[in-house]
């Protein structure tokens, strides 16, 4: 039973030592922190909220059940897209190109400014990036 439960374990752990558990999960705090950014601080005025609807997005207040706040995560993601130097983003276009798997397998080779942009931070998961950069591009 142990030998079993051994292997198991031992196929499950080169997933989370290549991804990381960024890649699955975000962090509303990360998201928070991104908006007190001067970044952060710009989408919130382009997007004209009204103060109820900025405290909301703070708390993570029910904007989440609704859509808002991906809506404005996909926004500041699309900004920290076409933020990247001309030669990332025709890379990243390239993998988009060729599909998510491809664009997965990829991710690794990126160095941590770009993946840090990328996740705005940790705000939100790799898992989630790479869907909307793949949408955002194509």
């Amino acid at each position: 039973m142990q030998a079993t439960e051994h292997r198991e374990t031992a196929a499950a752990a080169p997933a989370t030592e290549i991804w990381g558990p960024e890649f699955e999960f975000s962090s509303h705090e990360a998201f928070v922190s991104y908006l007190d950014s001067a970044e952060g601080q710009q989408l919130l005025r382009e997007e004209g909220l009204t103060q109820a609807e900025i405290a909301a997005v703070y708390a993570g207040d029910d904007v989440a059940a609704n859509g808002f706040l991906d809506k404005l995560k996909k926004k500041a993601l699309k900004k920290a897209f076409k933020a990247l130097p001309d030669s990332w983003e025709k890379k990243l276009t390239d993998w988009a190109k060729k599909g998510k798997g491809y664009f997965k397998e990829k991710w690794n080779s990126l160095p941590g400014w770009v993946k840090k942009a990328l996740t705005l931070g940790g705000a939100i998961s790799v898992k989630t990036a790479i869907e909307w950069l793949i949408d955002i591009i194509l």
